[in-house]
C-alpha cells in the first residue's frame, strides 16, 4: 500500500486493526477515584490478548512520566504506567495485537518513521503502558543512565524516569517494546502499512 496513510484510520484498517491494537481501557487513579479520561474513546472492553508496539527507534517527544496508576480491564484492574508526550516517532513499527489465529499485526515499511501527533488535551496523547523495553540512547541532552538497558515496569521504575530532572523532555530507546499499549488524544500516521490477520506473538511478550 503506497504512500503514508494518516489515523485515526477511517476506513477498514482502522476497525479492523489499530482499534483493536490500541483498544482503550478505562482508567482510574488508585483509591477509587476516576481520573480525567484524554480523548474521546468511550470506555469499552479492552483486547483480550496482548497489545505490543516494536520499534528499532522510539522517541518520545515532549515526554512526562504521569506515575503508575490502575487501569480497569474486562478481567479486573491492572497496574501501568502512564505518559504524556507530545509527540512519538517510531522507526519500523510494527504493531501486533491477539494471539495466534486471533492475532492482528500492522507493520510499516521498514526503516520508514511512522508519528503519532498529539490532539488530546493540551495537545498531547496519553499513553499507558504495562511494560517497557529497549536501550535508551537519549534523554533530552541529560545524562544517560549507566545500566542503559531498561525493562520499566509498575514494580521497577528507574530514578531517571521517576524523578526527570525537567517536567518534560524528549526520551529515545533503541530496540524498544511497549506491551500492553492503550493509547488516548493522538493521531497516527503510518508509511506503506501492511496488515496480517494472523501472527505469531513471541513468548514473553
Amino acid at each position: 500500500m503506497p504512500g503514508r496513510v494518516a489515523l485515526p484510520l477511517a476506513g477498514a484498517l482502522a476497525v479492523v486493526a489499530v482499534a483493536l491494537l490500541l483498544r482503550p481501557d478505562v482508567p482510574h487513579m488508585p483509591g477509587g477515584g476516576s481520573g480525567a479520561r484524554l480523548g474521546s474513546a468511550p470506555p469499552v472492553r479492552p483486547a483480550k490478548g496482548p497489545c505490543v508496539l516494536r520499534a528499532d527507534r522510539l522517541v518520545l517527544h515532549g515526554a512526562r512520566f504521569r506515575g503508575v496508576v490502575s487501569v480497569r480491564t474486562g478481567t479486573g484492574s491492572v497496574r501501568a504506567l502512564k505518559f504524556t508526550v507530545r509527540s512519538l516517532d517510531a522507526v519500523s513499527l510494527d504493531l501486533t495485537a491477539g494471539r495466534g489465529r486471533a492475532a492482528m499485526r500492522l507493520r510499516a515499511r521498514p526503516a520508514t518513521t511512522s508519528t503519532l501527533k498529539g490532539s488530546g488535551a493540551g495537545g498531547v496523547a496519553t499513553l499507558y503502558v504495562r511494560k517497557l523495553t529497549g536501550r535508551v540512547t537519549g534523554l533530552g541532552g541529560g545524562r544517560l543512565p549507566a545500566d542503559r538497558t531498561v525493562s520499566v515496569t509498575p514494580d521497577a521504575v528507574p530514578r531517571w524516569l521517576s524523578h526527570p530532572v525537567t517536567r518534560t523532555r524528549t526520551i529515545t530507546l533503541a530496540g524498544a517494546t511497549a506491551s500492553q499499549i492503550t493509547q488516548f488524544g493522538g493521531r497516527l500516521s503510518i508509511k506503506g502499512p501492511e496488515l496480517r490477520t494472523t501472527a505469531r506473538v513471541p513468548r514473553g511478550a
